[in-house]
């Protein structure tokens, strides 16, 4: 008995179970392929995740920044806080989702 990683859920299990513990993914009378197909389409679905939720970030910044250049509210005020803050969180958010993006298309299967 051989422990192996599934395919949906990338968490160990053993290699003679026909059905994941942690996901219901059935592996009895999965061919390689299907297998195959499976992980796949995992990796596809995290990286469009990442995708869509990093334009979310970048939209924020940009929302901030034109809020910013067209308001142009007094420094030390509040809205000037909040606009500043939403912009460095969104581009740090979108900077943390595109180095995950890239690890994710670096790993290997």
């Amino acid at each position: 008995m051989a422990l192996t990683q599934c395919p949906s859920c990338n968490k160990r299990i053993s290699s003679k179970v026909k059905e994941c513990p942690h996901c219901q993914f059935v592996l009895a009378g999965q061919s390689k392929d299907d297998i195959e197909r499976e992980a796949i389409r995992i990796k596809q679905e995290k990286s469009d995740k990442l995708v869509s939720r990093s334009m979310l970030a970048l939209l924020i910044s940009i929302a901030a920044f034109t809020y910013l250049f067209l308001q142009q509210p007094m420094p030390k005020t509040w809205q000037y806080s909040v606009a500043v803050g939403l912009m460095v969180a969104g581009l740090v958010w979108f900077i943390i989702n595109r180095v995950q993006l890239v690890f994710l298309k670096k790993k290997k299967r």
